[in-house]
C-alpha cells in the first residue's frame, strides 16, 4: 500500500505542476492600449513685441505701451521738403519656447503725401539686418523713419505715423 500511495502521491504532484503550467500559459496575456494624442495652436504661446526706444533723435517722441504689437511715432521739426528724421525701436520675443522665423515691421502715415514713413530691420546702431529670425529671449531693432515730401506752405502739417510688428513662428 505504501507504493500505491506514492504513485498517487506523485500522480497528484505531477498534476498540480501541469495545472500551474496550464494556469500560466492561460493568464499571460498580452494587454495593448492604443489612442490619439492631440495639440493645437496657442497664439498666446508666441509673443514677439516692441519693448522700448533706441534711439539717438531726442526730436522723435515714440508711444510704446508695454508688450505691445503696435507702437506711435511722432516726429517733430521737420519744416523743408526732404528733411528726415527716424528713431529705433526695440522689438522682443517674449515667448517661451518659440523662435521667430521671420520678424517684419509695417508703418503707415495718416498723410502719406506729406510724410514719407519707411521701416527697415537693423542692429542697434541702426545698420540693415538681412536675418529678422528671432531666437526664444532675443531682441532685434526696427529703424522707423519719415521723410517730408514737400515744403509746407500756410497751416502746419501733422501726421501719426504707426509701426505694426509681425512675426511668423518657426517650426521647431
Amino acid at each position: 500500500m505504501n507504493k500505491q500511495k506514492r504513485v498517487i502521491l506523485g500522480i497528484i504532484v505531477l498534476i498540480v505542476i501541469f495545472m500551474g503550467i496550464g494556469y500560466a500559459v492561460i493568464s499571460n496575456v498580452e494587454l495593448r492600449i492604443t489612442g490619439t494624442a492631440s495639440a493645437a495652436a496657442n497664439q498666446e504661446n508666441f509673443k514677439v513685441y516692441f519693448t522700448g526706444v533706441k534711439t539717438p533723435d531726442t526730436t522723435a517722441d515714440v508711444t510704446v505701451e508695454a508688450r505691445s504689437t503696435e507702437a506711435t511715432v511722432n516726429f517733430n521739426d521737420l519744416t523743408t521738403k526732404g528733411d528726415s528724421k527716424y528713431a529705433i525701436l526695440e522689438i522682443e520675443n517674449g515667448s517661451t519656447d518659440i523662435v521667430a522665423g521671420s520678424v517684419t515691421v509695417e508703418v503707415n502715415s495718416t498723410k502719406p503725401e506729406v510724410f514719407k514713413a519707411t521701416a527697415m530691420m537693423c542692429n542697434q546702431d541702426g545698420s540693415e539686418v538681412t536675418n529678422t529670425e528671432l531666437a526664444v529671449g532675443a531682441k532685434t531693432y526696427v529703424k522707423v523713419s519719415t521723410e517730408l515730401l514737400k515744403t509746407v506752405v500756410g497751416e502746419n502739417e501733422t501726421a501719426t505715423i504707426t509701426a505694426k510688428v509681425t512675426a511668423t513662428p518657426k517650426a521647431n
